[in-house]
């Protein structure tokens, strides 16, 4: 038994008015400065840009001389002057690819702890993935529990 190869299908042929934008356009451009137009028509049936309002620079600087309140076991270095706004490593934060989660899915994070959730330090002795996300998940309760007490959320 024989299989035939189906026969190629013709070129695309473009309208003026529906010109795809150039890849290298799209490829180093971010995907909030596109335009809706823009959008539809490189992402067909997808429901609509990420959400506008991500960034919040208010929960950004708020993290100055907060303390830690992820606090990972063997990780954390109580240390008020290092304490950053930590994302949320999950897509259902509205995290993709290079793009941040939303600011208000964080948690103030000393820059140990931090890299420990990142991936970048290795787990301390005697915790998991589960444990340390476990940590990072209570930290963000606390975290919006603070943010709503500044009137930041």
């Amino acid at each position: 038994m024989t299989f035939k190869r189906p026969p190629p299908r013709p070129a695309k042929q473009w309208t003026a008015d529906e010109l795809p934008t150039p890849r290298a356009a799209v490829l180093y451009a971010p995907i909030s400065n596109l335009t809706r137009e823009q959008f539809e028509r490189m992402y067909p049936g997808k429901p609509e840009l990420k959400t506008p309002d991500r960034k919040s620079t208010a929960i950004r600087e708020s993290a100055r001389g907060e303390e830690c309140t992820v606090r990972i076991v063997g990780a954390c270095t109580h240390d008020d002057a290092m304490t950053i706004w930590s994302h949320a490593p999950f897509k259902s934060a509205d995290k993709g690819g290079s793009i941040k989660s939303l600011d208000l899915c964080g948690a103030y994070c000393c820059t140990a702890c931090d890299a420990v959730i990142d991936g970048q330090r290795p787990m301390p002795p005697g915790a998991s993935r589960t444990s340390v996300m476990n940590d990072w998940f209570h930290g963000h309760m606390r975290s919006l529990v603070k943010l709503r007490q500044k009137g930041l959320a």
